[in-house]
C-alpha cells in the first residue's frame, strides 16, 4: 500500500513551478492567515450549494453559481468543488513549513523563536479580549499596531519592535489578560526582555543557513497559494451575495477590516493647528497667480 503523501508533498509540483522573485507580499500576519483560512474553508462548504425549495425554485444562490461553464476541472485559477479542501490542505502545509523553518534556525544564536512565540501569544490574547462586538479605542489601538507591523521583514529589529508594541498594549490590560485562556501576564515582561536581547545581538548573528532560507521560501510559496485560494472564495462571495452584505461579512477578513477602520479614523483626525506668528512677523506672501495659457 502506497504511503499517503503529506500536505507539503501534495503541493510540491506546484511549488517548484513558482518563481521566488514574483511572490507578492502577504499583508496579514501568518497566524492570522492560518486562522482565517479555516474560516474561509468552512464558509465555502456552507454556501457552496444553491438552495431550492420543494417546487425547485431557487431560494439562495450558492458559490457554485460563480463557476463559469467553461471552467476546466482542476483549474487552479478558478473556483471549484475542491477549493475548500485545497484551502485546508494548504493551511496545514503552510503551518508545517513554518515549523520546519523555525527548527532550522540556529537556536543558540538568537532568541527569535521564543520572541515569535511570545508575539503570537500576546497578539492572539489581545484580539480575543478586545473582540466584544463593540468598536472602541481598544480596537483602534490594536488595529494601529497590526497595521504598523503587517509587512515587517524577517529581521531581529522588526520582531523586537513588534514585541515592544504588543507588550505595551497588553500591559494596559495586564490584570484582565492574566489567566485568560491560559495566558500568563509574565509573558509581557519576557517579551520586553527578549526584544532588548534581540536588539543587542550583532547583525551577523541573524544570518540564517541556506537550509533555513529554503525552508522560509517554501513557507512563503505555500502561503501565497493559500492566499490565492482564499481570494477565489472571497471574490465569488462578494459577487454571488452582492445583495446580502451579512453573508459577505462572514468571509471577509476581520483583521483587514480593523486595519481599514484604523486608517479611516487616522485620516479623519484633524491635523495640528498652525502656530501663531510671533509679534512683528510679516504676513505670508500671497501665492503666485496661475499663468494664462
Amino acid at each position: 500500500m502506497a504511503k499517503k503523501k503529506s500536505d507539503i508533498e501534495q503541493w510540491s509540483d506546484v511549488v517548484q513551478q513558482m518563481s521566488a522573485g514574483n511572490l507578492p507580499a502577504i499583508t496579514v500576519p501568518l497566524h492570522v492567515l492560518l486562522g482565517e483560512a479555516v474560516d474561509v474553508a468552512k464558509f465555502c462548504d456552507k454556501y457552496w450549494k444553491t438552495q431550492v425549495d420543494a417546487q425547485k425554485r431557487v431560494t439562495r444562490l450558492g458559490l457554485e453559481s460563480a463557476v463559469p461553464k467553461d471552467s476546466k476541472k482542476g483549474d487552479a485559477a478558478r473556483l471549484g468543488q475542491r477549493t475548500a479542501e485545497e484551502i485546508l490542505s494548504l493551511q496545514r502545509a503552510t503551518q508545517e513549513a513554518q515549523t520546519r523553518y523555525l527548527l532550522t534556525v540556529e537556536k543558540n544564536k538568537s532568541p527569535r523563536e521564543r520572541g515569535e512565540f511570545l508575539l503570537g501569544e500576546i497578539a492572539a490574547t489581545l484580539r480575543f479580549y478586545f473582540d466584544d462586538g463593540v468598536e472602541d479605542a481598544k480596537d483602534e489601538m490594536l488595529a494601529r499596531i497590526d497595521a504598523a507591523h503587517a509587512e515587517d521583514p524577517e529581521t531581529a529589529d522588526a520582531l523586537a519592535s513588534a514585541l515592544d508594541d504588543y507588550a505595551l498594549l497588553g500591559e494596559k490590560h495586564r490584570d484582565a489578560l492574566d489567566g485568560l485562556g491560559g495566558f500568563e501576564a509574565a509573558h509581557l515582561d519576557e517579551a520586553r526582555a527578549v526584544a532588548a536581547e534581540l536588539r543587542s545581538r550583532p547583525a551577523q548573528a541573524e544570518a540564517i543557513s541556506r537550509q533555513a532560507q529554503d525552508a522560509l521560501l517554501l513557507r512563503n510559496k505555500l502561503a501565497t497559494l493559500l492566499v490565492e485560494r482564499m481570494g477565489l472564495v472571497r471574490n465569488a462571495a462578494r459577487f454571488v451575495f452582492r445583495g446580502e452584505p451579512k453573508i459577505v461579512r462572514e468571509v471577509t477578513s476581520a483583521y483587514e477590516r480593523r486595519k481599514r477602520a484604523a486608517t479611516r479614523r487616522a485620516k479623519a483626525q484633524p491635523g495640528p493647528a498652525p502656530a501663531a506668528p510671533s509679534p512683528g512677523t510679516p504676513p505670508p506672501a500671497a501665492p503666485p497667480l496661475p499663468l494664462e495659457g
